[in-house]
């Protein structure tokens, strides 16, 4: 029988595998710090955080174990296949942080330290620059405004809204019936100076609005 397929020894020291799993933590630890510092979203998961660190000392044993072994890697495969990941990732983002991880871990368990350590380094400034970049042409955020107010209150709401708001867009109206007028719901951009707490309290104020809300389109709960 071939030597590929046949079990062989460890051909790893203790201190090689100290080695291997001290710089795979390390890294990945780097990129989950860079990680936290970029994400932006409002669904923040400590339990990513952990699997990001965990992820890439998981890849390094594993790389360690299989070697050029043939028979462990095709068993490797069969054992993935079972393995359903049925969590939804939130951001695009954190694909390229998991990809990452995985690359890590793969060069550190097959002994190329150098490369583990200059395409980490380099794909974090990347990252970074990425980040710095959008950070300054980054525009006011999107919210979702929901108003209720009577027919004839239509003028000064308009003009209350022109000076608070950058730009709008109506996407629904509905009659509530009863005479309790009419709710609009817009996609509004708040002027760089205005608040949403500073635009809920100047609608607050005006005659005939009964209702107001503003709602971040991005809001999401993590479960």
């Amino acid at each position: 029988m071939p030597a590929a397929f046949t079990p062989q020894q460890m051909s790893f020291t203790l201190g090689q595998m100290a080695l291997n799993f001290c710089l795979a933590f390390a890294l990945s630890y780097l990129t989950a710090l860079m990680y936290r510092k970029l994400y932006s979203g409002p669904a923040y998961s400590f339990s990513f955080f952990v699997t990001l660190l965990v992820t890439p000392a998981v890849v390094t044993m594993i790389m360690m174990a299989i070697g050029s072994n043939v028979a462990l890697s095709l068993g490797l495969v069969g054992a993935l296949s079972v393995i359903r990941f049925r969590t939804v990732i939130k951001d695009t983002r954190d694909m390229a942080f998991l990809f990452l991880m995985i690359g890590i871990g793969l060069c550190c368990g097959s002994g190329a330290y150098a490369l583990a350590l200059v395409g980490t380094l380099f794909i974090c400034a990347i990252l970074a620059g990425l980040y710095l970049v959008g950070k300054a042409r980054r525009m006011p955020g999107e919210y979702i405004l929901v108003l209720r107010r009577r027919q004839d209150d239509e003028g000064e709401t308009e003009q209350a809204l022109d000076g608070l708001l950058a730009w709008r867009k109506l996407h629904g109206a509905a009659d509530l019936g009863d005479d309790e007028g009419f709710e609009y719901t817009y996609r509004v951009r708040l002027a760089p100076p205005v608040t949403p707490e500073t635009l809920l309290g100047r609608l607050r104020r005006i005659r005939g609005l009964s209702q107001t809300s503003l709602i971040s389109p991005e809001s999401q709960v993590a479960i």
